[in-house]
C-alpha cells in the first residue's frame, strides 16, 4: 500500500509510504484521490513526510485532482515539504499554487 488515509476533524490526511515514481504508484495515487473525490471529501492534505521522491507520475495526478477539488469547493494542501520533495515543488512553483499545511 502506497498510502494510508485517516480523518482529522474535517480533513482527510493522505500519508504516503513509498515514492511516487512510476506508473504503478501514480495509478495507485489516482485511485485513492478518485475515491476521496467521489465520496464527497472537500479538504485533503497530502502528507509527504514518509517519502523522498515524486515525479511526473505523481505530480500530474495531484494537479488533476487539485483542479477537480477546486471545482466542487474543496481543496488540496500538502505537508510537509522537505528535501527533494520541497525542491521539486519549488522548481515547478507548485508551492505557490498548493498551500503547505502543518498537520502535527
Amino acid at each position: 500500500m502506497i498510502t494510508s488515509v485517516h480523518k482529522l476533524q474535517n480533513r482527510v490526511i493522505l500519508k504516503f509510504h513509498e515514492d511516487i515514481v512510476d506508473m504503478r504508484s501514480g495509478e495507485a495515487l489516482k485511485s485513492v484521490l478518485m475515491d476521496l473525490y467521489a465520496s464527497g471529501e472537500k479538504e485533503v492534505v497530502l502528507d509527504f513526510g514518509g517519502i523522498h521522491m515524486i515525479n511526473s507520475h505523481g505530480i500530474g495526478k495531484i494537479l488533476m485532482f487539485y483542479k477537480r477539488f477546486l471545482e466542487v469547493g474543496g481543496h488540496i494542501s500538502v505537508a510537509p515539504l522537505n528535501g527533494s520533495i520541497k525542491e521539486i515543488f519549488e522548481t515547478l512553483m507548485l508551492d505557490k499554487l498548493i498551500p503547505v499545511m502543518d498537520v502535527r
